[in-house]
């Protein structure tokens, strides 16, 4: 699998993440507003450091050209 397999995979899992995200911030902000702790946060991080590995991969491969 090359690199740019691998950033396309990883767009993917953070778009999806995203959508994830939100929809778990807005289930929690319309039942449970301001109350506990809010579990879009942990997709949010993923999603976070799956957008940063691919920005890494398609900077350095843009380096190369």
């Amino acid at each position: 699998m090359n690199l740019v397999e691998i950033h396309r995979k990883l767009t993917i899992i953070g778009s999806i993440l995203l959508v994830v995200t939100f929809l778990i911030n807005n289930y929690h902000q319309q039942t449970h507003p301001g109350v506990g702790f809010n579990y879009a946060y942990i997709p949010g991080i993923a999603m976070l450091i799956a957008f940063s590995i691919s920005f890494v991969i398609f900077t350095k491969d843009r380096l190369k050209d």
